[in-house]
């Protein structure tokens, strides 16, 4: 019998069906891609807003987070609303350099949308918000990912506020799948990777022993799934390395051991204290940079201030969740080697790959 939902948008909810219906936000970004290999046994329906998805179990429902009513007309939204079951919230804006109001506009106002949609399905939300959410800027550097961090910051208070059951995740920094290197796109760690191949990293301003965390995609979205399969309804969980996280001197040297397999000649980079290069050293050799490459080097150096936060190991609920049945942490030299061998290969450096099927 159908149930009445109270909501922003009041809609009959049917019950009594088996198969779970899930709406993914974000399904073309990374997590997103990996999310829809990964997901079995429900039916996904993709709020898309410009990049197409597909798949066995998929369809597609073009919206907009970052409007009111995630952009659907009232019987769009009543209609979807009354078939679905759980929300995996995936897609904000993740560019540090955003000053449009797109972050706000996405990030807090976005997740506003989709929570009071929760509310309207009387679903339960997965919101994917992020390990350095509680990023803060060291002086001027870091000062716009600090600005990213608190849109997600805000984020999360939106969907503790909203009154529905929901989760909360926080992914560390995402690399390619564990065992193709596959990925969306390339974006945070990969910049250092095309540092250290173009040899505009001679230097590291941070120390050489500080970890530095992060897990492949297929990993990430494993985790998601077993969540939402487990119907778990509340809780907040750290996808991350935490104490297995590399060194960062073990992740940069197998960066550099990779450009020289691969014919690339580059020198390991010498690692300096922060506070030496930012008082001596920093200063004249950023003006000595011509334009372009000192810009790429700021991005780099805004990348390291974000993703190491002083030597700080992130927490990590990977335990509690292959104790849920999610898949273990794989050995974090091979994912990062893999994930390296294929931004390698597409960037030039290698043989081609071969894309898998989405």
């Amino acid at each position: 019998m159908p149930v009445q939902i109270a909501g922003p948008h009041s809609v009959s909810r049917i019950t009594g069906t088996a198969r779970r219906t899930v709406l993914l936000t974000g399904a073309s970004g990374v997590v997103g891609r990996a999310l829809l290999r990964r997901l079995r046994d429900v039916d996904v329906v993709c709020l898309v807003h410009r990049s197409p998805v597909s798949g066995p179990n998929v369809t597609t429902v073009p919206g907009d987070i970052a409007e009111p009513a995630l952009g659907l007309t009232d019987a769009a939204y009543a209609e979807l609303a009354a078939k679905v079951d759980a929300v995996i919230h995936c897609a904000a804006v993740t560019d540090f350099n955003r000053t449009d109001g797109s972050l706000e506009a996405t990030n807090v106002a976005g997740t506003r949308h989709v929570a009071a949609f929760a509310a309207a399905a009387d679903a339960v939300l997965y919101h994917v918000s992020t390990a350095f959410v509680h990023t803060t800027a060291d002086g001027d550097r870091g000062r716009t990912a600090a600005g990213y961090a608190a849109s997600k910051l805000a984020a999360e208070q939106v969907v503790r506020s909203s009154g529905v059951p929901h989760v909360i995740l926080r992914p560390s920094v995402v690399i390619g799948d564990s065992g193709t290197g596959e990925i969306a796109a390339f974006q945070g760690l990969y910049r250092v990777a095309a540092g250290l191949f173009t040899r505009v990293v001679p230097l590291i301003p941070f120390g050489p022993s500080w970890p530095i965390d992060f897990v492949p995609a297929d990993v990430v979205a494993d985790a998601i799934a077993c969540v939402v399969e487990n119907q778990v309804r509340d809780g907040e969980f750290w996808l991350t390395a935490g104490e297995r996280a590399l060194r960062l001197d073990e992740a940069v040297a197998i960066g550099v051991k990779l450009a020289r397999d691969l014919g690339v000649r580059v020198d390991m980079p010498r690692f300096v204290p922060p506070d030496t290069f930012d008082r001596l050293i920093g200063p004249v050799f950023l003006a000595a940079l011509p334009g372009k490459i000192r810009r790429n080097v700021l991005r780099l150096l805004e990348f390291f201030t974000t993703y190491l936060q002083s030597g700080e190991v992130k927490p990590s609920s990977m335990d509690q969740l292959v104790a849920l049945g999610a898949r273990p942490l794989p050995d974090q030299r091979e994912s990062l080697r893999t994930s390296l061998q294929y931004w390698a290969a597409r960037s030039g450096y290698g043989p081609a790959v071969t894309e898998s099927a989405a």
